[in-house]
């Protein structure tokens, strides 16, 4: 079932996300944003209880039971929010240039015509068959030149343009027995929004096309306005008294996307044998999904500051749809340390963007691409991890890795490996510290420099920030930042 309706980002942001803590018992995690102190300790658990490590079903059941104690229960709930940055801040720049100085980015397959940049050339007129003196000709250069630049400032916006923002809210429930097993009650919430550049190649010669226009030129001096053509889907209109506009015809653009999943889940697990200090467990945990994706498609052309693009995706409509999967889990635990294993969305479910408005694009390579990207499916993933911890239990050492790369919502594969270590307090006033290094193996290949704290046992504070930078307004800033914050009960 599929239902389609417009909201304004702004207020879906805060709507759905108050929404999904208030009204879902959830569990879940995005696969670019491990929940909780996961973010810092990597796939395992470090044998401090806590309920932000239930990312593998079999976890519950392998959780420390109290000395004297027949079961297990807590709850929590884990709150995040990140960024991640690719390519450079240029589009915003030429943006700005555009919207400050009054004119339109050059050309464009949905411009009317007049679209394109006043030249500050005025071109020579003489009679036909006459050639060009060097000063005219200079002239001319310098109307080129003007074409090649604008070229150039189309393709640095969009290449390599990827900026991401995402939040994340969880609410776990453990119920868990010796005898009876693991039960988890919880549901995840996330919302992700995302600017991606379209890139249409342009082949612009700037020596061939002033080599065409000056025979053009002479063989034909405008009498009348007149439009010569260029290479690389460029083109020059002359009047008669000498003033000029060019165009340039290229279907780069923008694609905005957002998405808002829901997660509702009830998992199961508990201990099949043990010998000694070994001991196996299993768990599944069966998820149901509710869906909501947005996206729009939008020319360069079309663009007059950056406000249009965020106008667009406010204006987008969010398309509803709902799913089922499973997670299956297996743990092998020693007397300090455990080896895990998790496969992820057994069945692969699929949902669908709705379709984007592409009457301002014409070549059917930029078509088919976008076309392409209005397909999201939940892809399995086999997730490896493991955890050793000294013989007093104050220090732990922790590993994950996943097998293969996954994409999320907006296309952008992930396949993160990880390493942490920790020191666990046992006492109120004592923080428990914690770092450790991330990084993702696909996509954007980044890698995340991890930290955090737990306070009063309760508490976990965790940051993560990339080694990589980038510059954004002239100042140098990490590619990605991701912060959580959790807390829980346990009893």
């Amino acid at each position: 079932m599929t239902t389609v309706y417009k909201r304004p980002l702004s207020i879906a942001l805060s709507v759905l996300l108050s929404n999904g803590i208030i009204n879902s018992m959830v569990f879940a995690e995005p696969v670019y944003h491990p929940s909780g102190a996961k973010l810092t300790f990597g796939g395992m658990t470090h044998r401090q209880m806590t309920v932000s490590d239930m990312g593998n079903p079999a976890y519950p059941a392998a959780m420390l039971t109290p000395e004297g104690e027949n079961g297990l229960y807590g709850a929590g709930l884990s709150l995040g929010l990140g960024i991640e940055y690719d390519g450079n801040d240029n589009l915003f720049k030429l943006l700005d240039k555009v919207s400050s100085g009054g004119a339109g980015i050059p050309g464009g397959d949905s411009g009317d015509g007049n679209s394109g940049a006043d030249s500050d050339t005025i071109l020579p007129s003489l009679p036909p068959g006459l050639s060009l003196t060097p000063e005219q000709q200079a002239k001319l250069d310098s109307l080129i030149q003007e074409v090649a630049t604008a070229a150039a400032l189309i393709t640095a916006s969009v290449t390599g343009l990827n900026a991401k923002a995402f939040v994340s809210a969880d609410v776990p429930v453990l119920i868990s027995n010796n005898k009876l097993g693991a039960w988890t009650f919880g549901a995840n919430t996330s919302i992700t929004t995302n600017l991606k550049g379209i890139h249409d190649p342009i082949d612009f010669d700037t020596t061939l096309a002033l080599d065409n226009l000056i025979k053009a030129y002479e063989a034909d001096p405008p009498t009348v306005k007149t439009t010569y053509d260029l290479t690389g889907g460029a083109s020059v209109t002359v009047n008669p008294d000498g003033t000029a506009k060019f165009r340039i015809d290229n279907n780069s653009g923008v694609i905005t996307k957002a998405a808002q999943i829901t997660e509702i889940s009830i998992g199961y697990s508990r201990k099949v044998w043990q010998q000694k200090d070994n001991k196996a467990y299993v768990g599944i945990k069966p998820k149901y999904f509710s869906v909501g994706l947005s996206n729009t498609a939008v020319p360069i052309a079309n663009l007059d500051n950056a406000r249009d693009i965020f106008n667009a995706l406010n204006k987008s409509s969010f398309s509803y749809q709902q799913d089922f999967s499973v997670d299956l889990g297996a743990i092998w635990s020693g007397k300090q340390y455990q080896l895990g294993a998790t496969l992820t969305n057994l069945n692969e479910p699929e949902f669908n963007y709705p379709a984007s408005d592409l009457s301002g694009f014409t070549n059917p390579n930029i078509i088919q691409f976008i076309r392409d990207s209005e397909r999201y499916i939940m892809q399995r993933q086999l997730k490896l991890d493991g955890g050793y911890i000294t013989s007093n239990g104050a220090w732990g050492f922790n590993f994950g890795l996943d097998a293969n790369p996954v994409p999320d919502p907006m296309g952008d594969d992930y396949q993160w490996a990880s390493v942490g270590v920790g020191f666990a307090s046992d006492s109120w006033w004592l923080p428990g510290a914690r770092a450790g290094i991330r990084k993702n193996m696909a996509g954007s290949e980044l890698t995340y420099i991890t930290g955090g704290i737990t306070v009063f046992n309760n508490l976990n504070l965790d940051l993560a920030a990339t080694t990589q930078t980038v510059q954004i307004n002239g100042q140098t800033v990490p590619r990605g930042l991701i912060s959580n914050i959790s807390f829980q009960v346990m009893f």
